[in-house]
């Protein structure tokens, strides 16, 4: 073996495990609960369009599978308008399914966790010990595209998964982050 290839392998596992953990996963009470603390979604067009006094929906959709995403255990999909406060310089967001929750007077980075903090999927019934894969997907919604879909309070889970799964016009802002496997025996609580 050289120098170069021994190098190779040692390094590997030493590089991996000094890598930004993209995707944190936390398993409270039953419930799976994520932070991506490297993810900054209000940029770009998307903040381009919220300075321009345009509200944007953001779609947040977790999925929990057994086979590496072959087969669906659970899913949770979450919406959310944000919009841009021009004279305060503060964000506001308003969620648009179940409780209905809302926060304003936000930063851009307490908007943009506490977006996240929103998400959690529950795992009630999954074996403790089976590995598991988790995907967050989170969209940035073409206004025009979403208008109906996002004021529609009887929107069909059916509809939600064939709005993730149809590219975007328009848009650029997606993004998916995956973790696994994982036990949750494993996880944080």
């Amino acid at each position: 073996m050289t120098r170069r290839m021994l190098l190779v392998q040692t390094a590997a596992p030493i590089a991996r495990a000094m890598a930004p953990e993209l995707l944190r996963v936390r398993w409270d009470d039953q419930t799976l609960r994520i932070q991506v603390p490297y993810l900054h979604f209000l940029d770009g067009k998307s903040l381009e369009r919220l300075h321009s006094g345009v509200a944007l929906v953001f779609s947040l959709q977790l999925s929990l599978s057994a086979d590496r995403f072959t087969t669906l255990i659970r899913r949770s999909v979450d919406r959310y308008v944000v919009s841009f406060d021009l004279w305060e310089e503060k964000f506001a967001i308003t969620g648009l399914a179940g409780a209905k929750a809302q926060a304003t007077n936000l930063s851009r980075d307490a908007a943009e966790r506490w977006v996240v903090d929103q998400a959690a999927l529950s795992v009630s019934g999954v074996a403790e010990d089976k590995p598991l894969w988790l995907r967050m997907d989170l969209r940035a919604d073409d206004p025009k595209e979403s208008a109906g879909l996002a004021m529609d309070p009887g929107v069909t889970l059916a509809r939600l998964i064939e709005w993730f799964g149809r590219p975007q016009r328009g848009v650029d802002s997606r993004w998916g982050l995956e973790k696994g496997p994982f036990r949750l025996t494993d996880l944080r609580r």
